[in-house]
């Protein structure tokens, strides 16, 4: 037996046991007993957060129950010797096993699981995508975004739009896993509401300007025109075409297209070829500056050679001279 056994009882030879401190052998021995095997049940699973039990050996076990049968039967009363010379036999007591109980403070919890509340910011003016940001990093879980002009526009770009409006409203303490919604406009537009105080304070500094009178002058009497005849007017677009040029508004602002990589696109989105035409055509679009555009997107993404990128750009659609215009925007 060597010193780095634990302290114990351990059966001899002579089916005694003999109790072992961690260091040496002391004197304490008890008689051989016969004894039923005990089987200890496996602990069952307990959570991550807590601790498991301590399974105590069989030869433990059989030892502590010897040690009782022997004190039951042998009513001989310690020596008067020193303490620890003279110790019956059976009276040695067992090494207790103390099951900690370990415990979670809140700290603690918030730091496995979270935090589960969140103070609302006040994301008014602010662009969509920064918006978006300050609340995961709050902990928010469940976001929701709208058009704030009724036009219902998906947001393809969020930083290309800026918040008018949120629910819940600043400053309130809101579960992170409560519904924020975000309704915004474009970042070139006036949010719903903010139209008519623009006006007002022009007409206000309208009227504080005093009125200068312009001199006026007598012209000369200019002949008579004649009148031409009115242009017909324009056919109006139909509901389909006019949600074929709003998708394709959208796709040029998130990336790059040629016009005919646009009709494709809006027709795989279940338009009709003409509808699709009608979406790219609409905008009036420089498609040769499209072309630039993707060059430099190939760029950023991987080398090209001249012709190689001429190649790749009349591969999306563009024609060889918008190609040629492109790969020469980059430099190539």
């Amino acid at each position: 037996m060597t010193n780095e056994a634990a302290a114990g009882w351990y059966s001899q030879a002579d089916g005694s046991q003999r109790y072992w401190d961690g260091h040496d052998w002391t004197e304490h021995t008890t008689a051989a007993v016969q004894s039923e095997p005990v089987t200890v049940a496996a602990a069952e699973p307990r959570p991550w957060w807590k601790k498991k039990r301590f399974i105590i050996p069989g030869a433990v076990v059989a030892a502590f129950i010897g040690l009782i049968f022997v004190g039951a039967v042998a009513s001989i009363g310690a020596g008067d010797g020193d303490d620890g010379d003279n110790v019956a036999a059976g009276t040695s007591p067992s090494p207790a096993i103390t099951e900690p109980s370990p415990t979670l403070s809140a700290t603690q919890l918030e730091e496995n699981v979270g935090p589960t509340t969140f103070t609302m910011p006040d994301l008014l003016g602010q662009n969509l995508q920064e918006a978006q940001n300050a609340l995961q990093a709050m902990g928010s879980r469940e976001m929701d975004q709208q058009d704030a002009s009724g036009q219902e526009r998906l947001q393809v770009l969020d930083s290309n739009w800026q918040v008018c409006t949120q629910e819940p409203t600043s400053g309130r303490e809101v579960p992170v896993d409560t519904l924020v919604v975000l309704a915004s406009v474009k970042t070139d537009e006036v949010c719903p509401g903010d139209e008519a105080e623009a006006p007002a304070k022009v007409e206000e500094t309208a009227k504080a300007q005093k009125p200068v009178e312009p001199v006026k002058t007598e012209e000369p009497a200019k002949p008579a025109k004649t009148e031409e005849p009115a242009e017909p007017e324009a056919p109006s677009a139909t509901a389909s075409q006019e949600q074929a040029a709003r998708l394709a508004e959208q796709y040029l602002e998130y990336t790059s297209f040629s016009r005919s990589g646009l009709i494709d696109q809006l027709v795989y989105e279940g338009f009709s070829k003409s509808d699709a035409k009608f979406g790219a055509d609409y905008l009036d679009t420089d498609w040769s500056e499209q072309a630039a555009a993707k060059a430099q997107e190939y760029l950023d993404y991987t080398a090209f050679s001249r012709s190689g990128l001429i190649d790749q750009l009349e591969f999306e659609g563009f024609t060889h001279k918008q190609a040629e215009y492109g790969a020469d925007a980059v430099g190539l």
